[in-house]
């Protein structure tokens, strides 16, 4: 099943196993009595290999939102929370990403961090977070952005620190298409 959501998520290659095996002492501990180790290739023709050895930042994140998915598949839960799931990807892959989050929260209420674009113009709600500090202590202000400040901040995620008509103009067109217009 992880395979199959990993094939959605824009890695046709990849194979994903869990290699569980006895302990050696063959004695239960806090964590059971088995050692469970996940093996992924993400090329053909290469072997399987521990997660940590062979995934990059982008597939290591594909890799965690596959889980997630196979997870609530077998398993529903009422919510979701995905914390820069995207981290190491762009563009078409991003944008493949934020559509499978936004199938998720079809049927379960989903929580995402994102820095990408492509992947907050696909949600219903958006917020911003900002991290405020004084030199002396921290803080994060979290607001709802309307229709209007929505554009604005995709437009800032998009064009950085000059925003364009035509910034706008994408960002805006990314909302439609998220839903669908």
């Amino acid at each position: 099943v992880v395979t199959d959501r990993l094939h959605e998520l824009g890695l046709p290659n990849a194979v994903f196993l869990a290699q569980v095996t006895p302990k050696p002492d063959g004695r239960a501990d806090a964590t059971g009595s088995d050692q469970i180790e996940f093996l992924v290739t993400t090329n053909p023709g290469e072997r399987p290999a521990p997660i940590q050895k062979v995934a990059s930042g982008g597939e290591l994140s594909r890799i965690c939102l596959a889980l997630s998915v196979a997870g609530i598949e077998s398993a529903p839960a009422a919510t979701l929370v995905f914390d820069e799931v995207d981290a190491g990807i762009g563009g078409a892959v991003a944008e493949v990403v934020g559509r499978r989050l936004r199938q998720i929260a079809g049927h379960h209420q989903v929580l995402c961090v994102t820095h990408l674009p492509q992947v907050a113009s696909q949600g219903e709600i958006h917020y911003r977070i900002v991290k405020l500090t004084d030199g002396q202590s921290s803080r994060t202000q979290i607001r709802a952005l309307d229709d209007e400040q929505r554009v604005e901040e995709l437009s800032r995620m998009l064009g950085g620190v000059d925003i364009t008509a035509a910034t706008r103009a994408h960002a805006q067109e990314m909302i439609r298409q998220a839903a669908g217009e």
